[in-house]
């Protein structure tokens, strides 16, 4: 696990966790408007902290040696902890233990992937297609079409994201954060309700697979707060820092110290 952090002077803490097959440097342009306000800690999980040394096994795991970190970084604290995609996985498991404080979440994209009998193409033929796109997929003009299907975004605004593609990522990591895609909401319905959780659920207008997984969260948190961006597929509100900062500025109620 690779964490950065920038804007220690600031009192208040964002944990920022990107998606799959990325880096913390997808937040690098958001990061720079956030650091002026907050004390901004962005992380690349197991798998993808460019070592080749790791893999991501689960959200738990990743959960833990967060915990680990915040305990010992950070007095046990965060205001707010993001997850971006498949990061949504490591940072709804964060929140809801609260084995230390996190005071907030946002879960960005939090798509409900569950394929029913198609299970396995999720688990085996996506990450196997992820994998051999890895070595092609910087330096493209266009999505591949399985990605597009999946993304419904902008092929140039998401293509710039790749640049945060860290080297080394093993087909292992890839089928482990497939099966944990799996378990999200598996793990979401057990939640016993929490009316008085402050969480926010952000997704693209255009992108697929979030009425259902909008239902299963606001089972979990009756008061969360569902805001769809109106024209963005998945992850386009990373393509627009000035956007995103404000909302995160909005939603934790536009005060910084």
């Amino acid at each position: 696990m690779e964490v950065v952090e920038f804007g220690k002077e600031n009192s208040r803490r964002i944990v920022l966790i990107p998606g799959n097959m990325m880096s913390w440097r997808q937040f690098e342009n958001v990061m720079a408007l956030l650091k002026k306000d907050f004390h901004v800690i962005a992380v690349s999980t197991d798998g993808y902290d460019g070592t080749g040394k790791t893999v991501f096994t689960t959200a738990e795991d990743a959960a833990e040696k967060l915990e680990a970190y915040i305990r010992d970084k950070l007095d046990g604290q965060v205001e707010l902890v993001f997850g971006e995609s498949f990061g949504c996985a490591t940072a709804g498991t964060l929140f809801h233990r609260q084995r230390v404080r996190v005071d907030s979440l946002i879960l960005s994209g939090p798509q409900y992937m569950s394929l029913g009998v198609f299970n396995g193409f999720v688990t085996h033929g996506i990450p196997r297609n992820q994998y051999r796109l890895l070595g092609k997929i910087q330096g493209q003009k266009k999505l591949p079409l399985l990605l597009k299907l999946y993304t419904r975004t902008d092929d140039e605004k998401l293509l710039r994201q790749f640049a945060a593609i860290p080297p080394h990522i093993s087909l292992e990591t890839l089928q482990n954060c497939a099966g944990e895609s799996l378990r999200l909401y598996e793990e979401i319905d057990r939640y016993e309700p929490d009316g008085a959780a402050k969480v926010g659920v952000w997704y693209g207008a255009r992108e697929p697979n979030m009425k259902k997984a909008v239902q299963k969260l606001k089972r979990a948190f009756p008061n969360a707060e569902v805001h769809p961006f109106p024209g963005f597929g998945h992850g386009e509100i990373i393509a627009h820092p000035d956007r995103m900062a404000a909302e995160i500025r909005r939603f934790m109620g536009g005060n910084t110290s």
